[in-house]
């Protein structure tokens, strides 16, 4: 029988630091441990982002190091909504399954290859990425059946049940937000820039950094 390792749901200050995520030693019990997390409005998540990319999943896997079991994404970006971003992106999100031994973090994101994507990230020292705010930080571009326009859908699965990002279900139709609409909201805050208020996780000196500055913020 597969081993099922579980790791502690972690507070909203690690989930949004950019290297703390990783760096600190997580599989702490093989029971899953709820924390109470405050949501962040799109605008904060944009605020917070290193970079905003649409683009395409073109490989995932599972490596093993001394944090434990991490999933690796390798996306091709199309469009970069903010920041700078190579042709290729690599993503890690804690958790994975190798050599029959599963680890989570619930509330992480799961990726399928081909998945058409639209994410919010945070940059790592190595060259890699985490998703803002775990799941929070990403979208599945699907296509809305009502007119075959592109549209952007956030579904949560967790690591103790399969996921295929194909058939993930089509939100209801008055909740339905189409990629253009969301694009267009995301560069918009982009533009505005940093209203100047604290993101838990995120150094004030970083996010002057990583933003254009509202009039009045210093």
């Amino acid at each position: 029988m597969a081993a099922a390792n579980r790791f502690f749901t972690l507070p909203l200050g690690i989930l949004l630091g950019a290297s703390a995520l990783l760096a600190a030693p997580v599989m702490l019990s093989t029971t899953a441990h709820a924390t109470s997390i405050a949501p962040l409005s799109l605008e904060q998540l944009v605020d917070g982002s290193d970079l905003i990319v649409r683009g395409n999943v073109t490989d995932v896997w599972t490596g093993s190091d001394r944090m434990g079991l991490t999933t690796h994404i390798l996306v091709r970006v199309e469009k970069t909504l903010k920041g700078t971003a190579a042709a290729d992106i690599e993503i890690v999100v804690p958790g994975g399954t190798i050599d029959g031994s599963t680890s989570y973090v619930d509330g992480a994101p799961r990726y399928g290859v081909g998945e058409h994507v639209l994410l919010l990230l945070n940059a790592r020292s190595d060259g890699t990425y985490l998703n803002v705010a775990m799941a929070s930080g990403k979208y599945t571009i699907r296509q809305n059946p009502a007119d075959g326009s592109d549209m952007v859908v956030q579904f949560f699965v967790p690591y103790d049940r399969a996921w295929d990002h194909r058939f993930i279900p089509n939100p209801a139709v008055a909740d339905r937000i189409s990629l253009s609409a969301m694009e267009t909201r995301l560069t918009d805050r982009v533009t505005l820039g940093w209203d100047g208020k604290a993101i838990p996780g995120i150094s004030l000196d970083h996010l002057r950094e990583i933003n254009r500055l509202q009039t009045g913020v210093r």
